[in-house]
């Protein structure tokens, strides 16, 4: 079942991009910056980071590895970060696409963030792990683990200051993201953002 984007959560993502607008001028620069689909958007970073931090949230949900390509300017290069964790490529699985076509497009973001000046380092968020229980078929759709290995595989290699596995952490002893770690297959509960936080802390 392919995933659909329906009018509401385009009109969701039109508006955040409007926002991010307005905030951009208003952030300093050499901040900390978050950015790619759902998992970053309702990522509590400060709760679970730190609040005494620069961070940036520039996550929108839905958005896939085009779209982020599409809107890098918005999203990262106008608040000119000393830091970017990006992690995007699961809705891409869900719309049909191919990890080489999904590898292709992370490696064109990371490529254009290693031109800029002001950005020290570049960190790329392994995909995580999906539950493909029957029960959670509705919200994971096309998305299997098999594909998001390989995506991972191939990220790896990517020139970047560090690649960041956070997908076997998640994992239960069948390969599934663990249920006490999502609500839906597919989205992370707190226990999960917490547990991948302290990972994501030795690189801040």
């Amino acid at each position: 079942m392919l995933e659909m984007i329906s009018p509401e959560l385009r009109a969701y993502q039109e508006q955040k991009v409007v926002q991010f607008k307005q905030k951009n001028p208003r952030e300093a620069e050499n901040g900390i910056v978050f950015v790619g689909d759902s998992l970053i958007d309702f990522y509590p970073l400060k709760k679970w980071l730190g609040r005494e931090l620069p961070l940036i949230n520039r996550g929108i949900a839905g958005t896939d590895s085009q779209w982020l390509l599409d809107h890098l300017d918005i999203q990262v290069r106008d608040l000119k970060p000393a830091k970017v964790f990006m992690l995007i490529g699961t809705n891409d699985l869900g719309l049909g696409l191919e990890p080489a076509d999904i590898v292709k497009n992370i490696s064109a973001i990371t490529a254009e963030l290693n031109e800029a000046p002001y950005t020290e380092q570049i960190y790329v968020l392994s995909l995580l792990p999906v539950n493909q229980s029957q029960k959670f078929k509705q919200t994971v759709k096309l998305r299997s683990n098999q594909a998001i290995k390989a995506v991972n595989e191939a990220l790896a290699g990517l020139p970047v200051s560090a690649f960041i596995d956070l997908y076997q952490d998640l994992t239960d002893e069948t390969g599934n993201l663990a249920e006490h770690y999502t609500r839906d297959g597919l989205h992370l509960t707190p226990a999960a953002y917490q547990l991948i936080s302290n990972k994501i802390k030795n690189y801040l």
